[in-house]
């Protein structure tokens, strides 16, 4: 398997993972940007699993409106982290302030990345490289400013 179509499949499993638990999770968050930006992300990963799901089906008519809100809703991003909105419960890590140059990149190379892919579904051009390019970029973030989920006992 190629590194980009494992890549793919890890983000489309990854974001059924999130958006199952990830009801729960938002109203355990307070109130303002940690709670908003918890709903942005979840959206953003429910677009993912509509891309995963079409590309690994060979069906690549709804990747370019998914893209397209991904790429609207990168846009949004950095608003919703303003410095001290931390919590406990957030899965944002505190090297997203520390280290903001790095992470206001990573969130613009989301945003480019699901341009290009909305551009090439559009085009139907290289959906599955767009696609895996896009969802790099996505594991870049998640494994350098969150952190891992936790885990329920047995």
């Amino acid at each position: 398997m190629h590194t980009h179509v494992v890549i793919g499949t890890l983000c489309a499993v990854l974001g059924t993972g999130v958006v199952a638990s990830a009801h729960a999770a938002s109203t355990d968050l307070p109130a303002g940007p940690i709670r908003d930006r918890h709903t942005l992300m979840e959206g953003i990963g429910k677009q993912a699993k509509i891309i995963g799901d079409a590309v690994k089906a060979g069906n690549t008519a709804p990747v370019a409106a998914a893209a397209q809100q991904i790429q609207t809703d990168a846009g949004k991003i950095l608003g919703l982290f303003p410095p001290g909105s931390t919590d406990p419960k957030s899965r944002a890590k505190a090297e997203i302030w520390t280290n903001w140059a790095d992470y206001s990149a990573l969130v613009m190379r989301l945003q480019t990345d699901a341009g290009a892919l909305a551009a090439a579904a559009h085009a139907q051009g290289d959906v599955k490289g767009a696609a895996n390019t896009m969802f790099g970029a996505c594991k870049s973030c998640h494994d350098k400013f969150r952190e891992p989920e936790k885990q329920k006992g047995p």
